[in-house]
């Protein structure tokens, strides 16, 4: 990825055209196939989301985070734990990023992060923040910076949107963020002298600090027509004339070039000029704000990127509420289930029988009813949601014969929910079924997103066809996701998603390892180890534990068909386990895991007191203790201590382990090779009833008599293991 560009939008005065311009530089941008994150700064008076309303699933900012709760989240941790080594961790702002859904199809994204939620708790936050303390007591600069850093790792540009004036946020945007500025003016003396004033102030302050300078653009808004500003750009010129590089023609000319009408539509409707203008229409606020991205980026290769219009219509549509059904529904959609549900299912009768519903109703209904089906406090019936689930494919369908090109995405994402949905109620044929059709739409889509979402979905076909015992399939589906993952590229995903290929890799390792593939699962997980190595902060909380499979499944393939030397292979996991995991999770299991690794090896090469050195060096929590147990207890029975190895699994009942496949085999070996047999197997007996292992009670009367006439007959005592095994396979009554 190129060298990412940090570009704070201030403006001395409200009123300029600030967050318009922001907004509008945003999408020339991400339309361009760059990656560009927007932060709205302006904490006082937030509105840079109001311009991406149509592109964002919370556009009121009721439910989503942003850079004020990240603020406090922490100071607060830092309170808590002053000490803390991963003190920076909460700098990763993957979650509280908000991908917009925009109608692009080259490789450019456009993410957000709000000013922070807009609920009655927002102007405390804000008004109880002192920006000077945060600085002096809670090391503030170096949050900010690391915030700035995971920002230029992950995208080609971010774009600040500042307060206006001289407050300390202000000064934060326009001094120690950017490596370019673009200031926002009208043509009044107040403006114009304010503006000059605080990119004096900045340059100075910059030189101070030694920092190299920022690079400048001015641009002049809500220009009425040029003849009538000739003054004004004159006396701006002359106030300018050691801000802007040349004589005051020069100047003057600049000025002139950058120059921003002034379109009432825009002002009014918080509506990005895309949505408004033609192209090809020279002179618009489309070609103006272009124009700015190719100044601000040094590229002549920013171009207008033409989009359907009927697809900008539709997305319009959706965001304006011309259809004012469309607000009752988004109102009753945060009601609880019991209380909406009735009436989103009179809404549904309607629309079924109703040939004429406009698309964007069928599909804006389709997706209300999947999410009253998909929520934690689901409390329909299953008849209802099995309604609710098959009504919504059909109206989403409607929607999507009528318009492909909009409602595509949409449309596959509700098969993609209703796939889940039956996966989760064991129908996995029909699941296939419909994930093959959704696959079928991510396929027509070319951009890095659809592409992520089409591995998604593959990811749940490999599981379903797991479920169904179609191995050769499932390895088959891995591959195709790793396929897919190296043509998005890391620096493609979606915020928050970088682990998914490395995961990828390790559950086809898995699967290739359990069908004896030895040298593809090495392969597989080697891949998923690099990918890891290329990681370059401490995991999320969220990552941990797929860090740490990864992490266990390298281990337990180098011990089954390694290349390498195991304690070569052992080496490197701890490495990567000490920098990747927290210190206070994750890395006792890799230890754990190991361990036992070694102790097996040592097992199978007959070293069995290294073995069981290597088993009593574990940590075990109370998860792992009893794998700990039936591996210790197989070491003993390989060296020929029956009567130890029947003490450990017996304790291993008695501490609650259930009485697996693998216990029994262990149980029916020591009771083979001992004259002991027929004492071990009442010992058995009597920790099964002792424990009533389930259900116990109702076969062990029976286990006895056979016992005792067995003991009568001299038969070998191991052979009652496998009828032990008939009676535990049956349901207890």
């Amino acid at each position: 990825m190129a060298k990412s560009q940090v570009t704070t939008f201030y403006s001395y005065k409200g009123g300029s055209g600030r967050s318009m311009t922001l907004a509008n530089v945003a999408w020339a941008l991400a339309s361009n196939d760059e990656r560009v994150l927007a932060i709205d700064w302006d904490l006082e008076a937030p509105g840079l989301h109001r311009y991406f309303h149509p592109f964002l699933s919370d556009p009121d900012q009721g439910e989503s985070k942003g850079l004020i709760d990240r603020v406090w989240d922490y100071i607060e941790q830092l309170g808590a734990q002053p000490d803390r080594k991963d003190r920076f961790k909460l700098a990763d702002c993957s979650d509280i990023v908000q991908p917009l859904d925009l109608p692009l199809k080259g490789s450019g994204c456009l993410d957000f992060i709000g000013a922070g939620r807009q609920d009655e708790q927002y102007s405390h936050k804000v008004g109880g923040l002192d920006w000077n303390g945060f600085y002096q007591r809670f090391d503030g600069e170096a949050f900010i910076n690391a915030i700035l850093k995971w920002a230029r790792n992950r995208y080609t540009h971010v774009l600040i949107d500042s307060r206006t004036g001289v407050a300390d946020t202000a000064g934060i945007c326009t001094s120690q963020l950017p490596d370019a500025l673009v200031l926002c003016l009208v043509y009044n003396r107040q403006s114009i002298e304010g503006t000059a004033a605080i990119a004096r102030s900045i340059k100075e302050a910059r030189k101070s600090q030694k920092k190299p300078s920022l690079k400048m653009e001015f641009v002049p808004s809500r220009v009425e027509e040029r003849s009538t500003v000739e003054a004004a750009r004159r006396h701006t010129a002359q106030r300018f004339i050691d801000l802007i590089e040349g004589g005051p023609r020069k100047v003057e000319q600049s000025l002139r070039r950058a120059e921003v009408r002034n379109y009432p539509w825009c002002a009014f409707e918080e509506k990005l000029a895309v949505f408004e203008e033609y192209p090809d229409e020279r002179g618009s606020l489309l070609d103006a704000m272009h124009d700015l991205a190719r100044r601000v980026t040094g590229s002549s290769k920013i171009a207008i990127r033409p989009v359907d219009a009927d697809v900008l219509s539709s997305y319009w549509r959706r965001a304006a509420f011309d259809d004012p059904r469309l607000f009752d529904l988004r109102a009753i959609s945060d009601q609880p289930t019991l209380d909406a549900w009735s009436r989103v299912q009179v809404w549904l009768d309607d629309a079924v029988a109703n040939d004429g519903e406009r698309p964007e109703w069928l599909m804006s209904l389709a997706e209300a009813a999947m999410s009253f089906v998909l929520r934690r406090d689901n409390r329909l019936s299953l008849r209802t949601a099995a309604t609710f689930a098959e009504t919504a494919e059909h109206l989403a369908r409607r929607a999507y014969n009528e318009e492909p090109t909009t409602y595509a995405t949409r449309y596959a994402l509700i098969l993609d929910d209703i796939a889940g949905l039956l996966q989760r109620n064991g129908e996995f044929e029909r699941a296939l079924g419909l994930s093959l059709n959704a696959e079928r739409l991510w396929q027509a889509e070319r951009s890095p997103i659809a592409k992520w979402r089409h591995a998604r979905l593959l990811d749940r076909r490999a599981a379903i066809l797991d479920t169904l015992g179609r191995s050769d399939e499932v390895i088959e589906t891995y591959n195709q996701i790793a396929a897919i993952y190296r043509a998005i590229g890391r620096r493609g995903l979606p915020v928050g998603n970088e682990i998914e290929p490395a995961r990828t890799q390790r559950l086809l390792a898995s699967k290739l390892l359990e069908r004896g593939d030895g040298g593809g699962a090495e392969r597989a997980i080697v891949a998923a180890v690099k990918l890891l190595s290329q990681t370059t902060s401490t995991a999320r909380d969220r990552d941990v534990g797929e860090i740490i499979e990864i992490l266990i499944t390298r281990l337990k393939v180098a011990m089954e068909i390694g290349d390498e030397p195991f304690e070569k292979v052992a080496r490197q996991v701890l490495l990567l386990a000490d920098r990747l995991l927290p210190a206070d999770g994750g890395r006792d299991r890799i230890h754990n895991e190991l361990f036992l690794c070694q102790s097996e090896l040592y097992r199978r090469h007959g070293q069995f007191d290294e073995a069981l050195f290597r088993i009593e060096s574990t940590s075990a929590d109370f998860q792992l203790l009893a794998r700990v147990a039936l591996q210790k207890a197989e070491i003993l029975l390989d060296a020929g201590r029956e009567q130890e190895a029947m003490e450990t699994m017996l304790a291993n009942i008695r501490s609650g382990a259930p009485l697996t496949e693998q216990a029994l085999g262990l149980f029916r070996r020591a009771i083979g090779s001992s004259e002991h047999g027929g004492l071990y197997f009442d010992e058995l007996l009597s920790t099964l009833t002792e424990s009533d292992e389930q259900g116990a009670s109702t076969f062990i009367p029976a286990m006895r008599a056979l016992t005792e006439k067995m003991r009568h007959d001299g038969t070998d005592f191991s052979q009652l293991v496998p009828l032990l095994q008939t009676f535990i396979r049956k349901p207890t009554p």
